[in-house]
């Protein structure tokens, strides 16, 4: 079973949080890595994001081109200051390849406790439009990473930066 953790797209500026759309360039560095993602022949059973606007704008996208025709779903507790404990049990549950689009300090935190056994050992760093997969780990307890993408592996480097 993989399990996909993915940070959301660039989002829009605004005063109301919950409700934020992705910008512009968070919309293009989504679709980037997810044709990327499906060039890849990357297959996922269910999609899961946060009650937050651009978390479901990212699992829609990702879900139409990954998953045709699944309903992408809702899961409380993906926000910057969910429960990543409650998540880790909850993710352990699943049996079917899982993409699940959050936020941060949450997805790094997430990562961090399902590789490392502790959410503050800051394993990762995640930019907007991440998608980290992570498995089993076939040898004993807890989980590993098969490989981490982000739009700048996809589309190259900004022009005049290094």
């Amino acid at each position: 079973m993989r399990l996909y953790l993915v940070r959301h797209g660039k989002a829009e500026l605004g005063f109301d949080d919950a409700n934020r759309h992705l910008s512009e360039r968070g919309r293009g560095d989504v679709v980037a890595v997810t044709e990327h993602l499906h060039s890849q022949q990357i297959s996922i059973d269910r999609v899961v994001h946060s009650t937050l606007v651009r978390a479901r704008e990212t699992a829609q996208i990702l879900a139409a081109k990954l998953v045709p025709g699944i309903a992408v779903e809702e899961l409380d507790g993906l926000e910057p200051w969910g429960n990543v404990s409650a998540f880790v049990k909850l993710a352990e549950q699943w049996h079917v390849d899982t993409m699940v689009c959050g936020h941060e300090p949450f997805m790094g935190e997430a990562a961090s406790h399902l590789i490392a056994g502790n959410g503050h050992s800051s394993v990762v760093e995640v930019k907007t439009a991440t998608v980290m997969a992570l498995a089993r780990n076939p040898y004993g307890k807890g989980w590993h990473m098969r490989w981490m993408i982000n739009p700048r592996v996809v589309r190259g480097p900004k022009q005049g930066e290094d």
